[in-house]
């Protein structure tokens, strides 16, 4: 069997979402966002499909995955590893969010290449899943306590573990009390609402001060949350490791990480509790699977990051499957309402869970005709600051 060729396919899918910032009116969240599918075709009449979706990153993961073309067609699929490091091998440059979203996306075609000529799931290649279902969680607004509950209660009932907020949105300076205070609210709500065994997150998209989500943390801490996610911007161990040791609130961090050598230093540190690789971005399904591996060894759990489409969350679950190291999963329950739409599977949430696939591959069936001439629009850029104007996001 051998790749015949490689195509892209890009289009964006609504979001349903009008978030702004309460301090500037700005647009935090686009009403649409952009899927970036991968095919490799191959001359037994099978075809691979990969995601390598990421904000912002669209065009330029495109333009890589196409430059690779030459290295791809004309290569027998079924080494999928060997086929991956090889590409890599013939780039100077290591790592980083293009390269590993190319390679992710590459990596979860081959896969499913593999499954398809072989008639088993992926997660049968990579050793044997360790459980049947995956707990799921997916993300609301904390605009306002009342919006919040009803928010968390729509959640409940569509059969999720839990729900994820981003807290201290609402901040106007670094330092801001009255945030912390918004923020212990809408948990609070939540909490009295829910009850004692649906989940409750928080993610601070790595944009607060340390001192700001030790204060945040304390505040909510009554309230239980599963974990605080990047309470601090990527790039500091030392600070990570401050909010970790001072917080009660688990923390959880790793979707601005990609390849296992960034997440190296906080696995030796345990400068965190949970890792959020993110399938897309950290060199695909063997990436994931590397990066829990050594998370095991140091005791840390897996709460992958997942903001992709279809196949993204194929991948993920795939690797969720056979981590025995594994906690929660992020999905968006926005577009998995919609997946339908784009592609054939048979997932279905109830109780706190998502069904494993036994379906060869990654287990879907995309719909090409319904998706090539959807329309495609690049993500605008965020205003994200405080009252004078300094950057406050990201």
């Amino acid at each position: 069997m051998k790749i015949t060729a490689l195509r892209t396919c890009k289009f964006s899918v609504p979001t349903g979402q009008q978030i702004r910032d309460p301090a500037t009116g700005a647009l935090l969240c686009s009403t649409s966002k952009p899927w970036l599918f991968l095919a490799l075709e191959t001359d037994a009449g099978i075809t691979g499909w990969g995601e390598g979706t990421g904000e912002w990153l669209t065009e330029p993961v495109e333009a890589m995955l196409l430059s690779w073309r030459e290295l791809l067609v004309g290569r027998d699929p079924l080494p999928v590893v060997a086929i991956c490091d090889d590409i890599q091998d013939r780039l100077p440059w290591k790592g980083g969010p293009v390269i590993g979203s190319a390679i992710a996306a590459i990596n979860a075609a081959l896969y499913d290449i593999v499954g398809k000529a072989w008639g088993v799931p992926v997660h049968t290649i990579l050793g044997g899943k360790r459980r049947d279902r995956v707990r799921v969680y997916s993300g609301i607004s904390l605009s306002d306590p009342e919006a919040a509950v009803a928010d968390a209660l729509a959640l409940r009932d569509r059969g999720y573990a839990g729900v994820k907020g981003n807290p201290l949105e609402t901040r106007t300076w670094p330092m801001d009390a009255a945030a912390v205070a918004h923020t212990s609210r809408c948990v609070q709500a939540m909490r009295d609402a829910v009850g004692e065994e649906f989940d409750l997150l928080l993610d601070a998209h790595g944009s607060p001060t340390a001192e700001l989500s030790l204060a945040c943390a304390a505040a909510i801490t009554p309230y239980r949350p599963l974990f605080l996610e990047e309470p601090v911007k990527v790039g500091s161990v030392a600070a990570l490791l401050e909010v970790s040791g001072k917080s009660a609130v688990p923390i959880a961090t790793g979707e601005k990480l990609f390849h296992l050598r960034d997440f190296l230093p906080l696995i030796r540190a345990r400068a965190c509790a949970y890792l959020q690789p993110d399938v897309c971005h950290c060199f695909g399904i063997s990436g994931l699977v590397e990066i829990a591996q050594a998370a095991r060894e140091a005791q840390m759990l897996m709460a992958p990051h997942n903001a992709g489409g279809p196949l993204a969350l194929a991948a993920t679950l795939a690797a969720d499957a056979v981590t025995p190291n594994f906690l929660i999963q992020e999905m968006g329950d926005e577009w998995f309402q919609h997946f339908g739409e784009y592609v054939e599977h048979d997932w279905s949430i109830t109780g706190g869970y998502i069904n494993v696939s036994e379906a060869p591959g990654l287990g879907l069936t995309v719909k090409t005709q319904d998706i090539e001439n959807l329309p495609y629009e690049p993500l605008p850029y965020r205003q994200y600051r405080h009252a004078d104007g300094s950057w406050k996001g990201w």
